[in-house]
């Protein structure tokens, strides 16, 4: 029989996970939630997007990311995820964007004021066994998502470490997902310092990730879990650039 966590573990979130990222121990991500403004679409949105000028400074990976299952609060929005490799290039790269003509459009037709948050990524899976969005030849992929709370006592290396367990038991062989969960570091909310996290799985394809899904076990929270997490998001993930 299939050895398994409970589901509070198996997915999550924002937030973005690459075989390239995963190699990339504690690379930083860079996200917004983003509203739509009246009269846009998500997919007039994404070609702006595309059109923005990148720098040599500029991020590694950008991805829009727009809501398929998720919280009713967040309909008509997108998640704007960046891939830097640490604080000092995002912050370089913050400083020295300058406005171009896309990019003033981009933010005359979303919102995203007040909504930055930071996160490190932890990797689950080795970087040989993921190939999310087929390495970069495909221009949208799926991503799962699950918001958890670190369990009083617990460590972020008891998550990585139950999730690599999970992954190693139950990983099919021709599952190419990309697989780990984002530590929030940086959000400007209150709360415990540095113990909310997102479990994420971002398909080979979309059939990759649906796949995954069907072969998941779909059961309820344990008290022996590292961490409390909420219910599944699924998202439509569009890359913006792809500059590795």
């Amino acid at each position: 029989m299939k050895n398994y966590v409970s589901s509070t573990l198996s997915f999550f979130i924002l937030m973005i996970w690459m075989s390239s990222s995963s190699a990339q121990v504690g690379n930083i991500n860079e996200f917004m939630q983003c509203t739509l403004k009246p009269g846009f679409t998500v997919e007039e949105v994404v070609g702006v997007g595309r059109a923005i000028p990148r720098t040599d400074n500029g991020p590694n990976l950008v991805f829009y990311r727009e809501p398929i299952v998720a919280a009713s609060s967040r309909a008509g929005s997108i998640n704007v995820v960046r891939y830097w490799d640490n604080f000092e290039h995002m912050i370089k790269g913050l400083e020295s964007q300058s406005q171009s003509g896309p990019s003033r459009h981009f933010f005359a037709m979303v919102d995203c004021g007040g909504t930055r948050q930071v996160g490190r990524n932890w990797p689950v899976n080795e970087p040989d066994q993921a190939s999310p969005y087929e390495g970069g030849e495909i221009e949208e992929s799926y991503v799962a998502i699950r918001q958890c709370q670190l369990n009083p006592g617990k460590t972020m290396e008891d998550v990585q470490q139950t999730l690599a367990e999970f992954d190693g038991e139950n990983r099919a062989s021709n599952d190419r997902s990309g697989y780990g969960f984002l530590q929030i570091l940086a959000s400007g909310e209150e709360g415990d310092m540095n113990s909310t996290f997102a479990i994420r799985v971002i398909g080979e394809n979309s059939e990759g990730l649906g796949r995954r899904l069907d072969a998941m076990s779909w059961n309820t929270p344990n008290s022996s879990d590292p961490a409390t997490c909420g219910n599944l998001s699924l998202w439509k993930s569009h890359v913006i650039h792809w500059g590795i």
